[in-house]
């Protein structure tokens, strides 16, 4: 791919673009359901809440799943420098946290919410198997969700298809305890269909959910390009040290927060040289599994980034 082929502009309207397809079909979806049944109001009421809450309350979950213990700039004073640097050029209102995780899987991760404040955690790992020049870039790949408000924006976009498959779940167990009597079967008919096309919109929602995650993670790794130097080669390397580094198994146990995460800690492709990452085609397998991922595949982050070279050299 040219350098000149690549169009962030592109970019940014392709992600707007599956965000208002979300956004659309949710509304004309509820607007129907309102309309016909008053009493699913108090459902989606309670769904949304409840994703709200999550979302509040999801910093602490983290901090307390993973052991995340905060560093001041004692602690790592090169981490914590980069870190406030790039947050300064981002142009963000205040740095945000900096955590460590006593994970030897390397990785890394920006979280947060309103009542938390923001935070970026690393991991034992990244530390240890990537260079200062490489963990910067990662660094100003965290920063990139921050700056562009990811976690609210995929807190929406998740949300929405999680309301639909519970209003569905709930329309068709309530289909299979109507009762008898011929006018009750045919609501528990008619009842069942609606909640299996319910759950069918909320998967299709969640799959264009999954394409806005690895879309921002192509705006976030863009960012990282423009505010760090060298940065797009930096984190080609960086992307690849910890793909090789990897060890899917252990990658396991940071399931729980892989949309979050740098790169999936699942998957694992062992080339020793960018180059070779970059003309390995994925199998039709591998394309198909991919629009059921959080993350693109690494082949096509390393030529996005190649073509960002030179943009931001």
């Amino acid at each position: 791919m040219a350098g000149r082929g690549f169009s962030l502009l592109g970019l940014r309207l392709d992600m707007v673009f599956t965000l208002s397809l979300i956004i659309v079909i949710s509304t004309f979806v509820f607007t129907l359901l309102i309309g016909s049944s008053i009493g699913l109001i108090g459902g989606v009421l309670a769904a949304l809440l409840f994703n709200a809450f999550m979302w509040m309350i999801s910093p602490y979950l983290l901090v307390s799943m993973y052991g995340l213990r905060q560093l001041s700039r004692s602690d790592i004073p090169w981490l914590y420098d980069s870190l406030e640097y790039l947050a300064r050029k981002s142009e963000l209102k205040s740095t945000p946290k900096l955590y460590i995780a006593p994970i030897g899987v390397p990785n890394a991760f920006a979280f947060g919410s309103p009542i938390f404040g923001y935070g970026v955690a690393v991991t034992d790992g990244l530390l240890r198997n990537l260079s200062e020049d490489e963990i910067e870039a990662v660094v100003g790949h965290e920063i990139g969700h921050i700056k562009h408000g990811d976690m609210h924006v995929m807190m929406i976009a998740t949300a929405l298809p999680s309301i639909f498959l519970q209003i569905g779940r709930w329309v068709m167990l309530s289909s299979m305890y109507s009762g008898g009597g011929r006018d009750r079967e045919s609501n528990a008919g008619a009842s069942f269909l609606i909640g299996s096309a319910l759950m069918l919109i909320g998967w299709l929602l969640y799959l264009l959910a999954l394409r806005l995650s690895r879309l921002r993670e192509f705006y976030a790794d863009a960012h990282s390009a423009m505010t760090v130097e060298r940065g797009a080669e930096k984190l080609q390397s960086a992307l690849v040290r910890i793909v090789r580094a990897t060890d899917p198994r252990k990658g396991e146990q940071l399931v729980a927060a892989k949309a979050l995460m740098i790169a999936d800690p699942t998957q694992r492709v062992s080339y020793s040289e960018i180059r070779e990452y970059m003309e390995r085609e994925p199998s039709l397998f591998e394309k198909i599994m991919n629009l059921f991922s959080t993350h693109p595949r690494i082949e096509e982050r390393l030529r996005r980034l190649e073509a960002l070279k030179s943009l931001y050299s």
